[in-house]
């Protein structure tokens, strides 16, 4: 990080990257399977393609929303199967 003027006469900054920036949809894949909802499934896997394209970050994220995803799905499923096979007992 570089502050203020150059100290030496004629001395030259090197230019400063910029870092690519999150994918949206990582971000909201990713608030989706915290709270809990299967649609993390279907913004995890269209971050994770929009990332591997445009090459911006967020990869980690797309994943952890599409698993958290997947848990939920799982665990919807059992609820629903319960419901079902409980009400016909």
């Amino acid at each position: 990080m570089f502050c203020g003027t150059p100290s030496i006469p004629g001395a030259i900054r090197p230019p400063t990257v910029e870092q690519p920036r999150f994918n949206r949809l990582a971000i909201v894949a990713l608030a989706l399977g915290i709270v809990g909802g299967a649609l993390a499934l279907v913004f995890g896997h269209i971050a994770m393609a929009q990332i591997r394209r445009s090459g911006e970050r967020g990869m980690s994220m797309a994943r952890g929303g599409t698993i958290l995803g997947y848990m939920w799905l799982g665990i919807e499923l059992i609820i629903v199967l319960s419901i079902v096979s409980s009400g016909r007992g």
